[in-house]
């Protein structure tokens, strides 16, 4: 089935609004997500309570020396923070929650009564909280009846099954096909490589396939580098679009070009 808006073909819409796109027929939807706790689809201004996830890892600590208060733990995770995940974007390299987790707590010689693997979906439950963006349940639900495949990447230190779980909360991961995460895959977008992979599992080539994002830098520079077509999902009063073929400020207007 193919991409259309009213009578006219996508690409030729593009074509006369200064966009680039590949003319395929059938071209699957990618969308993007926000970095760390955030999911494009939900928004960014999130909830993130340090203190109740780490207190949640402690409540399962099996051996807790006397030094490792709940300030001191506190301090660690940021000085960790600041360190190594502060700088993950620079070099494109991730680094999975639980090698950050055991960079703070090992320094106790804290141990839990279960692996850090198995913890680490209680520890967002309990320190992450999200929202779903206006529009984005409907919007892959139309998408979805248009048959359009489509997917997540996204840069997070979480791993995939907790993305999904967020996703599924807020009715968001029915749709998708796949969900690639960084952590999973030592790499961090823009590294195209990351793309690629996305692009293969999803079983589209990449130049078919429309990447959606809020960031020129991470986003839309990485799927353009994997040879995609980029859209970017940006307010309004931006207007450098970098490497973005179009534009969108939301979820209808994202609609507005598939239908």
């Amino acid at each position: 089935m193919g991409l259309f808006r009213r009578s006219k073909p996508l690409h030729e819409r593009l074509a006369e609004e200064g966009g680039v796109v590949d003319p395929s027929p059938r071209q699957p939807l990618y969308t993007g997500v926000i970095p760390e706790t955030g999911i494009h689809g939900l928004p960014r201004e999130r909830e993130y309570d340090a203190v109740a996830g780490i207190e949640l890892l402690l409540s399962h600590a099996t051996h807790r020396p006397p030094n490792a208060t709940l300030d001191a733990v506190l301090a660690r995770a940021d000085r960790v923070m600041r360190e190594v995940a502060a700088r993950r974007d620079r070099f494109q390299i991730e680094t999975p929650w639980t090698s950050l987790t055991r960079l703070i707590h090992d320094y106790f010689a804290i141990r839990f009564d279960a692996p850090l693997a198995e913890l680490e979906l209680p520890f967002w439950n309990a320190a992450v909280r999200t929202n779903p963006m206006p529009g984005a349940r409907e919007a892959l639900r139309e998408l979805h009846r248009q048959r359009l495949p489509m997917g997540v990447v996204s840069n997070s230190s979480f791993g995939q099954h907790v993305i999904r779980h967020e996703l599924a909360k807020h009715e968001l991961a029915d749709h998708l096909a796949v969900v690639v995460v960084s952590a999973e895959y030592a790499v961090r977008k823009p590294s195209p490589l990351l793309f690629e992979a996305a692009a293969a599992l999803l079983g589209i080539d990449a130049r078919d396939i429309w990447f959606v994002g809020d960031r020129l830098d991470t986003d839309v520079a990485g799927a353009h580098l994997a040879g995609m077509t980029t859209v970017w999902y940006a307010p309004p009063s931006d207007s450098d679009a970098g490497q973005a073929d179009v534009v969108v400020s939301g979820w209808p207007a994202l609609l507005e070009w598939f239908l």
